[in-house]
C-alpha cells in the first residue's frame, strides 16, 4: 500500500510540472560564434517567448543558475542593438569542459517559455578553439562582471592542492580596499569570499577571480576624466613552509558614450594604473563590433577613427554606422534619435611584473538622445495634378499610424488602420533607404473637394495646407505628433465656360462658381428651380463672396433651399441641387448635385410634406433619462432608433396624438416627448423611481405656404446654427409635490417615535419612585 501511495504521489507532481518539449534546433534562429576568449550564441527576438533560460549540462548532471550565479561563473545575457538575445561565456566559464586548454566544449539547453507555459527545450553543443595563446594575465570587462585570469605554470600542481582546491587551507585572499591602509587589507578564505561575492577558481590552467559590479569590497577612482571601478585583490598560497602571492587585480570602466557631432565618442584611459606596474610598454589597441575585432580596411572603411588625447584613448564612431543600431524616441516633444554600439575594445601592455597582459572590454553603448528635426519637402508638380510631400528620415523602430490635412476645409484624415485609400483620396507611401531608414510621401490631388485655395487670381490658385504627422515609436509605444504646412501656388488657365464645384463646412454647404477672369459669358445661377437673385439671397440667408475669377455662395442648413435626405443619430444629409445657365439662351453649362453629411447632438425638423423629425437629449435630467423608454403623446409611438443619450422621432403631423392650433398666420403643430416613469411601491402614487422629463416640440407652419421647411437646432448643441432654440417645458410640479409629501411623511413618523419614547421614559420614572 505504502509503494501504491508513493507512485501516486509521483504521477501527481509529474502532472504538476510545466509541460517541456524536446525540440529539435530550428534553422536560422540560433547563431554561434567562436570569439577570441569567449563563447557567442545568438537568438532572433522573433523566436523569444514569454520568458526564456539557460540550463547547463557537465559531468554532475543539469544545472539552472540564477542571475547572480551567472554571473560569478562567467556568463552574460544580453538583449542587442537589434533585439536579439545574445548570450556569451567564458572560455573559463563553470561547466566548461577542456582537456587541452585549446579546445573547450560547452553543452547547454535553451528554454523557451511560451504563453501557455509550456516550454521548448532546446539542446545546444557550443565548440571553440581558442585563438591564439593564452598571456600571463587576461582581463575582461564584460557587461555583468569582472574578471582576471593568471596563467599557472608557477604554481606546483599536487594532489593536496587538487583534493582541496579552492577552498583548501592552503589559499587565502586578502583584498584592499580605498579607505583603509595597506597594513589593514582584510584577509578572507575562498568560502567567505564566495560569500561575499567574489569566485575563485584554481584549476590546472588558471587561477582565476570574478565577481559582479559594485561588489562589497570595490571602490571606485576617476583616471583622466574616466571612472574605474576596482577591485584590489592579492591570492596567497602556502608551499610547504613559504608563501606564495599572485596579484588579482581588476579595474573596469564605467564611463558610457557621448554624442560629439556627427560621432558616437567613447574614451578609456590607455594606461590603468591599477593594473600597470613599473614602466608601461604599449603593444597595440585593436577595436570591434559584437565581440570581433575588425581589420585595418574595414575600420577605415567605415569611418572609425581612434586616437590618444590627454592620456585617453578616444574611439569614434560615426552616428548611423551599420554596425551600431539606431534607437529613435520623443524629447521635450520633439523626435530625437540615440545610437546603440555593442563594442569590443581590445588593449595589450607589458610592465615591470608581467611579460604580458591582455584587457578586453564589452560594452554596449549608448548615446543620449539627440533632438533630429524630420525633413519636409514640398515635390508638387503642378502639370501632374497632385500634392505630394515627404517627410523623414525615420528611423527602422518608427512607423506612421496616422495623417490629418487640413486644406481649408473638411479635413483629409489617412489612418493605419485604413490604408485602402481610392485615387480621389489621400495616399500615404513608405520610401525605404539603404541604411534602413525609411520617409514617407503623401500624395492627393490638386483638385480634391476638400482642399479649398486661399487665393484665386492672376492665373494661380494659391492654398494653405497644413499637415499634422501621428507615429509610433515601438517597442516603447510613445507618440510623436509632427505638424508642419506648406504654401503652394498652382497655376490654371481661365475658362470660357462656368464650372461648379460643392465644398463642406461644419455648418454649411459652399457652392462654387468658377467662370474666369477673361469670361466674356453672361450667365445666371439657379439653386433648384430658383434662380439666385437678392431676393432669394434675403430669403434664403445666403452668403455671397465674388473674386475676381469665381464666385462664392455660402448656404446655411437652415435655409428653405436646402433638401434634407436621410436622417439618423449618426447625422443627417442635406444638400442643393445647383445649375448654370447662358443668361441669353438658358442652354445649361454645368449642373451639380451637391451633399453633405452633418453631425448633430439634438435638433426639430419641420418638413414641408407634413413630416416632423426631432432627435433629443435625455441626459439633461439628474439621473439621465433612459432614451429607449420615452414615447410622444401617443404611448404607442416609441423612438425609431436610440443609442446610450439620445432618441430620434419621425412622425407625421396628424400622427400620435399631434395636436394643431393657429397663432396669428400660423398653423402651430406640437407635440410632447415623455419619459415612461417606473413607480416606487408606495400608496402614494406621485412618488417616482425616476425624475421627470417632458419636451415639447412646435412646428411653426405659415398658413398660405405649405412649402416652407423649417430646421431649428438648440443653443447647447456643438454647432451652434439658428438663434431659434427647440422649446423645452419642464413640468416639475409633481415631483415637488410627492417630495414634499414625502418630507412630511418622515417627520411625522419621527415625531410620533419621539413622543413615544419620552412617554416610556417618564412611566418607568413614576414606576420606580
Amino acid at each position: 500500500m505504502n509503494i501504491c501511495w508513493l507512485l501516486l504521489c509521483g504521477v501527481a507532481l509529474l502532472l504538476a510540472l510545466p509541460v517541456c518539449v524536446t525540440s529539435s534546433v530550428p534553422t536560422g534562429r540560433f547563431q554561434t560564434r567562436c570569439l577570441e576568449r569567449h563563447f557567442s550564441l545568438s537568438v532572433k527576438s522573433s523566436f523569444l517567448g514569454l520568458k526564456t533560460r539557460f540550463d547547463f549540462e557537465d559531468q554532475y548532471g543539469l544545472h539552472s543558475l540564477t542571475d547572480q550565479e551567472a554571473t560569478l561563473c562567467g556568463y552574460s545575457v544580453i538583449i542587442s542593438d537589434v533585439g536579439d538575445l545574445v548570450f556569451r561565456a567564458s572560455f573559463l566559464a563553470c561547466h566548461v569542459q577542456s582537456k587541452t586548454d585549446t579546445d573547450y566544449h560547452l553543452r547547454l539547453w535553451f528554454v523557451n517559455v511560451q504563453a501557455d507555459g509550456e516550454e521548448e527545450v532546446y539542446p545546444l553543443q557550443l565548440h571553440c578553439l581558442l585563438q591564439g595563446q593564452w598571456s600571463p594575465r587576461e582581463i575582461v570587462c564584460e557587461e555583468n562582471y569582472m574578471e582576471v585570469s593568471v596563467q599557472r605554470p608557477v604554481l606546483p600542481v599536487t594532489s593536496k592542492n587538487q583534493k582541496k582546491g579552492s577552498d583548501g587551507a592552503d589559499l587565502a585572499v586578502m583584498f584592499h580596499t580605498a579607505d583603509h591602509p595597506p597594513h589593514e587589507a582584510r584577509v578572507l578564505s575562498p568560502t567567505k569570499a564566495a560569500a561575499l561575492g567574489y569566485h575563485i577558481s584554481l584549476s590546472s590552467s588558471h587561477l582565476i577571480l570574478r565577481c559582479h559590479y559594485s561588489s562589497p569590497l570595490s571602490y571606485l577612482i576617476k583616471e583622466t576624466g574616466a571612472d574605474l571601478e576596482i577591485v584590489r585583490a592579492t591570492l596567497m598560497f602556502r608551499l610547504e613552509s613559504n608563501f606564495l602571492s599572485v596579484d588579482v587585480t581588476v579595474a573596469c570602466p564605467l564611463n558610457d558614450a557621448a554624442a560629439d557631432g556627427p560621432d558616437l565618442l567613447w574614451a578609456v584611459p590607455l594606461i590603468l594604473s591599477p593594473l600597470v606596474h613599473g614602466q608601461f610598454k604599449d603593444k597595440g589597441v585593436r577595436i570591434g563590433m559584437n565581440g570581433q575585432s575588425l581589420t585595418e580596411s574595414e575600420f577605415k572603411e567605415r569611418g572609425f577613427k581612434m586616437g590618444l588625447q590627454e592620456g585617453r584613448v578616444e574611439v569614434r564612431i560615426p552616428l548611423g554606422d551599420s554596425g551600431g543600431h539606431i534607437r529613435s524616441g520623443v524629447l521635450r516633444g520633439q523626435y530625437s534619435q540615440a545610437m546603440l554600439v555593442d563594442l569590443f575594445f581590445m588593449s595589450q601592455w607589458e610592465d615591470e611584473r608581467w611579460t604580458l597582459t591582455q584587457y578586453r572590454c564589452f560594452r554596449l553603448l549608448k548615446t543620449p538622445l539627440i533632438p533630429q528635426i524630420p525633413i519636409f519637402t514640398d515635390n508638387t508638380v503642378p502639370s501632374e495634378g497632385f500634392f505630394s510631400v515627404t517627410l523623414g528620415v525615420f528611423a527602422a523602430d518608427v512607423s506612421l499610424q496616422k495623417v490629418t490635412v487640413d486644406g481649408s476645409g473638411d479635413l483629409l484624415i489617412w489612418t493605419y488602420s485604413n490604408q485602402t485609400l481610392s485615387d480621389k483620396d489621400l495616399s500615404v507611401s513608405k520610401l525605404s533607404h539603404p541604411n534602413g531608414s525609411h520617409s514617407y510621401r503623401v500624395l492627393f490631388p490638386v483638385s480634391h473637394p476638400k482642399v479649398i485655395p486661399e487665393h484665386i487670381g492672376g492665373g494661380f490658385k494659391t492654398y494653405s495646407i497644413f499637415f499634422t504627422f501621428s507615429l509610433t515609436i515601438s517597442p516603447s509605444g510613445e507618440v510623436l505628433h509632427h505638424h508642419t504646412s506648406i504654401e503652394p501656388s498652382v497655376e490654371y488657365k481661365a475658362s470660357s465656360s462656368p464650372k461648379l464645384e460643392g465644398k463642406c463646412t461644419e455648418s454649411s454647404l459652399l457652392v462654387l462658381l468658377h467662370h474666369g477672369a477673361q469670361s466674356e459669358l453672361q450667365w445666371e445661377l439657379y439653386l433648384g428651380v430658383r434662380k439666385v437673385d437678392w431676393d432669394l439671397v434675403k430669403m434664403g440667408g445666403l452668403v455671397l463672396e465674388a473674386e475676381e475669377d469665381y464666385l462664392t455662395v455660402e448656404i446655411p442648413l437652415s435655409s428653405p433651399v436646402m433638401n434634407y435626405g436621410e436622417v439618423t443619430l449618426k447625422g443627417f444629409v442635406a444638400g442643393v441641387e445647383v445649375s448654370v445657365v447662358d443668361a441669353k439662351s438658358l442652354k445649361p453649362e454645368d449642373r451639380l448635385v451637391h451633399e453633405c453629411t452633418f453631425p448633430v447632438r439634438e435638433f426639430l425638423l419641420c418638413l414641408p410634406d407634413g413630416r416632423i423629425v426631432a432627435v433629443v437629449d435625455t441626459t439633461h435630467t439628474i439621473p439621465p433619462a433612459q432614451p429607449n423608454r420615452t414615447t410622444l403623446l401617443d404611448p404607442g409611438c416609441v423612438p425609431m432608433e436610440t443609442d446610450s443619450a439620445r432618441a430620434l422621432f419621425s412622425f407625421s403631423m396628424d400622427s400620435c396624438g399631434t395636436t394643431m392650433n393657429a397663432e396669428g398666420n400660423f398653423l402651430v403643430y406640437e407635440n410632447q416627448i415623455s419619459y415612461s416613469q417606473d413607480f416606487l411601491p408606495s400608496k402614494d402614487p406621485l412618488i417616482h423611481r425616476d425624475s421627470p422629463y417632458r419636451l415639447t416640440i412646435q412646428c411653426h407652419y405659415p398658413i398660405n405656404e405649405n412649402h416652407t421647411v423649417a430646421f431649428h437646432h438648440p443653443l447647447n448643441s456643438s454647432l451652434h446654427l439658428l438663434p431659434t432654440p427647440v422649446k423645452r417645458i419642464r413640468r416639475e410640479a409633481a415631483t415637488t409635490v410627492s417630495v414634499w409629501n414625502t418630507w412630511m411623511l418622515i417627520s411625522m413618523v419621527f415625531l410620533l417615535m419621539l413622543c413615544s419614547w419620552i412617554t416610556a421614559y417618564l412611566i418607568c420614572k413614576s414606576n420606580k419612585i
